[in-house]
């Protein structure tokens, strides 16, 4: 039985539109007799600084209302201080991608409905450390390198723009100049690869950027996450097709692309290193050196 929730409001969710839901939210709440508190987070990181509060203070759930990266940072709150605090998702964000896999719908009543109702699923997390993340860091859907991060970085930027659109315009600013592949010195649970690429994901969950399903076969709860990325550099005359086949969910079925599930992956490169993204937040824009490893069962969420 859920009686009392932290709820955490992202003002600049939905392009700024964030703030105007608490009134709703604290509404819907009190219709199942919850009593709810609310905090804003204010700047980056913010987040998870009210997360680790709010389970010092003894919430049983705190409930995230926002976006993927707003997500991201109270499960690191709720990870860090290592309690059993269960995870609601309001999903108002740009992408809502987490929310997607785990079929928590954008109505708010609904979405509501669902914390309201008790039930949780465990799924497991995926934890990455590099040398511009040495503390590291949780991530719930997915993490990549390349033209993911980039196409990401750049949706973000967009002011007025969100959910698809924005990762669409993008893509089509990212195409004129492409990346310049990364030499990547691969450990793959044990196994050594070296690899020439623009692009390698880790998902956790199925779907990215709103619409594109970079994890095709992904689960949330198998204790794997699913490695995926292109064998070579990739030409311009193969992204348009690329980019279908990534919306469709179809690209593991090109002979470009390599696919694995996996608990562990160790990633090197030389040169100017990698841009880097988890759960749509920016975690390093020249990394050299990267770890990622699934934790199994990590964190319990309404569902």
């Amino acid at each position: 039985m859920v009686n009392k929730v932290l709820c955490i409001l992202n003002p600049n969710s939905s392009k700024g539109k964030g703030s105007g839901y608490k009134t709703r939210i604290e509404k819907e709440f009190s219709l199942f007799d919850i009593e709810t508190s609310f905090d804003f987070s204010l700047y980056k990181g913010h987040a998870i600084e009210i997360a680790r509060e709010g389970v010092r203070k003894g919430f049983d759930t705190i409930v995230c209302c926002g976006g993927d990266g707003a997500v991201n940072e109270v499960i690191n709150g709720i990870m860090q201080e290592g309690k059993q605090t269960k995870l609601g998702i309001i999903p108002i964000g740009r992408g809502n991608d987490l929310a997607w896999s785990l079929k928590i719908p954008t109505d708010i009543k609904k979405a509501v409905a669902i914390i309201a109702s008790g039930k949780t699923r465990c799924i497991d997390l995926g934890y990455l450390k590099g040398d511009e993340c040495p503390g590291g860091r949780y991530f719930a859907n997915g993490a990549g390198l390349g033209f993911e991060a980039i196409i990401n970085s750049k949706a973000s930027s967009f002011k007025h723009i969100s959910g698809m659109p924005s990762y669409f315009l993008s893509l089509l600013s990212s195409l004129v100049t492409l990346p310049c592949p990364y030499s990547l010195s691969l450990n793959v649970d044990g196994e050594e690869r070296k690899v020439t690429s623009q692009q390698l994901s880790l998902s956790n969950g199925r779907r990215m950027g709103a619409g594109f399903l970079l994890g095709p076969y992904a689960k949330l709860d198998d204790g794997l996450l699913d490695l995926s990325y292109a064998n070579r550099a990739v030409r311009h005359v193969e992204l348009l097709g690329l980019v279908i086949a990534f919306i469709r969910g179809r690209q593991l079925e090109l002979d470009l692309m390599d696919y694995k599930r996996v608990k562990r992956v160790c990633i090197n490169t030389e040169g100017e290193g990698m841009m880097v993204q988890a759960d749509g937040e920016e975690i390093g824009q020249k990394m050299k050196h990267l770890s990622v490893e699934v934790v199994p069962s990590a964190i319990n969420i309404y569902m």
